[in-house]
């Protein structure tokens, strides 16, 4: 394995608007926003460096992957502390009622449908058992992707310590709240509120499209950052399956120290590349990639290894905050949630604005792709200015493999 550079910036390297973000006040309730690439995951990560050793802070993140990613930035020096949203919430309800095996069914979580909690009946609980968890501090990374009833339910536990970071167009879950529901949850006015604008995730071309599929009306889209690259997004249509995979295992094989994320649409295509990729008859330069995946039943057992190179194969519901140097996504086989199609385009959106360097998608030409309707069309460009120059580079290139 060839070792990545996976670490957070130091103090001198960071924007000034991320200056002023760690500059705010200890205590009292903070909403950080900013589009993908702009270091809200640095902010909280350095946050928690600075009060982390206090006993009552804890931070919290949406998914798995995630959290294992945070944790490997800080060295693993509060993991006690880090966990997702829900993981805790489950946790803490448990410890706090009393649970034990004996008592499972009387005290266990109460939940509308499984892993969906009821937020009422567990706030009536807190209320019952006099919980009081003042003094308490959380730092919530994808803050957009929790309901409003989840900060709700912890407030009932008169926590008032919040430092929230989130992005309301990279919401793919079927409940969120948007920017205006966590300024209403947190009790803040718009000019409370700290937008990070400077992208220092993705090369010009990639984030112009990942800004295609923008969809909040009520801001403009996000700046692009001034990081030209030749290596525009490419669309490959693909005749078989072998010539994906050859293509992302000669992709490794030029530069073992890159780190791939292979976005797949469901879980069945996530389990079927992971071990495929790992059967290589091929005569390579150097040696076989190593081959990581997550799957929801793994909890909180992730085995990403981010500060080396290979491939991550992981369903789009696990890609949220992380970023990989090169990304595939195979674009067949996904579908709207409740049909909406504004809720692909932000997937789309977080997907690709996980890579760094290099973009590509696959689609299979024998078969029809649901987000192939919403991609940009063939010769699409897009001005950029940078310095007084305008530059025009395409969004997406088709190729065929």
């Amino acid at each position: 394995m060839a070792k990545r550079v996976f670490r957070l910036p130091r103090r001198d390297e960071l924007t000034k608007e991320q200056r002023k973000v760690l500059r705010l006040p200890k205590n009292g309730q903070h909403l950080v926003v900013g589009s993908p690439g702009t270091g809200k995951s640095v902010v909280a990560l350095l946050r928690m460096q600075e009060l982390g050793n206090a006993e009552n802070v804890h931070f919290l993140t949406f998914n798995h992957v995630l959290n294992h990613a945070n944790k490997n930035l800080l060295d693993n020096e509060f993991s006690e502390k880090m966990n997702t949203a829900m993981s805790w919430l489950y946790d803490l309800h448990w410890n706090i009622v009393g649970g034990s095996r004996a008592t499972y069914h009387q005290d266990k979580m109460p939940e509308i449908k499984p892993h969906k909690p009821d937020y009422k009946k567990v706030s009536e609980r807190f209320a019952y058992y006099n919980a009081d968890f003042t003094g308490h501090s959380l730092i919530v990374d994808e803050g957009q992707d929790l309901p409003p009833e989840w900060y709700e339910c912890i407030e009932s536990l008169h926590i008032k310590d919040f430092f929230v970071v989130a992005d309301q167009n990279q919401q793919i879950t079927e409940e969120y709240s948007s920017k205006k529901k966590l300024m209403e949850v947190l009790g803040l006015e718009n000019d409370e509120v700290i937008e990070l604008k400077e992208n220092w995730r993705n090369t010009s071309p990639i984030a112009a499209f990942s800004n295609y599929f923008y969809t909040d009306k009520t801001s403009p889209k996000p700046q692009l950052p001034n990081r030209p690259s030749v290596n525009t997004p490419i669309l490959f249509e693909y005749k078989t399956i072998d010539r994906v995979k050859e293509q992302i295992l000669s992709e490794y094989d030029r530069d073992p120290s890159k780190l791939i994320g292979f976005f797949v649409a469901n879980e069945g295509k996530r389990e079927w590349w992971a071990k495929d990729l790992q059967k290589d008859d091929q005569s390579r330069k150097y040696s076989p990639p190593v081959v990581s995946t997550y799957f929801s039943s793994q909890k909180g057992d992730v085995n990403i290894e981010f500060n080396n190179g290979g491939i991550v194969v992981l369903n789009d519901k696990s890609v949220k905050g992380i970023e990989f140097d090169i990304v595939f996504i195979l674009i067949d086989g996904f579908k709207p949630i409740s049909n909406d199609k504004e809720s692909l385009m932000k997937r789309l959106y977080v997907m690709s604005s996980r890579a760094r360097e290099r973009l590509y998608l696959l689609k299979s030409s024998i078969q029809n792709s649901i987000l192939e309707e919403i991609l940009p069309p063939e010769n699409e460009t897009i001005t950029i200015e940078h310095n007084g120059k305008s530059t025009q580079i395409e969004l997406l290139k088709r190729r065929q493999l």
